[in-house]
């Protein structure tokens, strides 16, 4: 590999475009085949991006490894299929960025990791939120120390997912795996672990499917090893889309409105608010490049597609047993 990185892209349809449109503004990454099983939606994401054009097109992924040089691979398929993908890529010698979640269980979120570290390869999960501003700032905030111990967080998240995604495989437990704790919702839990560095040891959760194969509502009560406690609800029933975090530290407070943060520093009682843009940001597919060629940390690693599922996890037990609590 020299200075630039040869894609391969599993998967053509939905948030696939989005990964192909953060690529082209990345001049060190070259998407270079496509992988669908349907060719109506190579024909389309080719038409929509003229610099596909010249990409050789694949039914099955497994085709695409055995014939393309890559150096990696981009998943954007549905997410019962994310471990096989991803260990196959990462056994024939290739980088991988996942759609969210990287897994759907705990014992494949440990087979990613152990085959990884095998590879001595990167697995980069496509949670957006590690590259923007406002969540950089919060996380450098508590891991300096300049906020004191985080003490409580609150967390709300709205969507219409319940009629938007209706007959879609996301409501389709087989290939989704879960319903909206496990898809949306699966950036709330990671972003408050990861902005946090919070680990969760003890969750009671309840859950409305609405009589869906898929949880649509969840409301959960966790407890963290530093002593902090956490609640957290992710609706997919709400009529419109609304996000609230609260993180209540020791010194410093932090609320974060629809993507707006605003901080209070406890010394002076002083409430600031910041635009995000100022303090930096990126996306998952410019990371990831960066970081495959030596430039940057890895911001999006595997160990939280790890922390994401066991809390998702154990939540989904507790729920099975009425909110019964379960241990991490």
């Amino acid at each position: 590999m020299a200075d630039q990185v040869k894609v391969g892209l599993i998967g053509t349809g939905g948030f696939a475009q989005v990964h192909v449109q953060r690529l082209s503004e990345v001049p060190e990454a070259a998407i270079t085949a496509l992988v669908d099983p349907d060719s109506q939606r190579i024909a389309s994401i080719k038409q929509s991006f003229p610099q596909l054009a010249g990409c050789r097109a694949y039914a099955d992924y497994r085709d695409m490894l055995k014939t393309e040089e890559l150096d990696a691979v981009i998943i954007c398929s549905p997410h019962n299929v994310h471990c096989e993908q991803t260990v196959a890529a990462l056994r024939a010698g290739l980088h991988v960025l996942t759609e969210k979640p990287m897994v759907c269980t705990i014992a494949d979120a440990h087979l990613v990791i152990a085959e990884e570290r095998k590879a001595r390869k990167m697995v980069a999960i496509g949670y957006q939120r590690h590259t923007q501003g406002e969540f950089l700032f919060l996380r450098n905030c508590i891991q300096s120390g300049r906020a004191g111990q985080v003490q409580f967080v609150s967390a709300f998240q709205g969507q219409n997912w319940m009629k938007d995604c209706a007959g879609l495989w996301r409501q389709v437990r087989a290939v989704s795996c879960g319903g909206q704790l496990n898809d949306s919702g699966s950036h709330l839990i990671d972003i408050i672990l990861w902005a946090t560095g919070l680990r969760a040891t003890r969750v009671s959760a309840v859950i409305c499917n609405f009589d869906k194969e898929v949880d649509i509502n969840s409301s959960l009560a966790i407890e963290f090893a530093n002593g902090a406690l956490g609640s957290l609800s992710v609706v997919g029933n709400c009529p419109i889309w609304w996000e609230d975090i609260t993180i209540a530290c020791s010194e410093w407070a932090f609320f974060l409105r629809q993507g707006h943060l605003t901080y209070c520093t406890g010394d002076k009682g002083e409430v600031l608010s910041l635009q995000t843009t100022r303090y930096g940001g990126s996306s998952p597919d410019r990371n990831f490049v960066n970081a495959i060629l030596g430039r940057e940390e890895l911001l999006t690693p595997s160990v939280c597609g790890l922390r994401t599922i066991e809390l998702t996890e154990a939540a989904w037990k507790s729920a099975e047993t009425g909110g019964q609590p379960v241990s991490l």
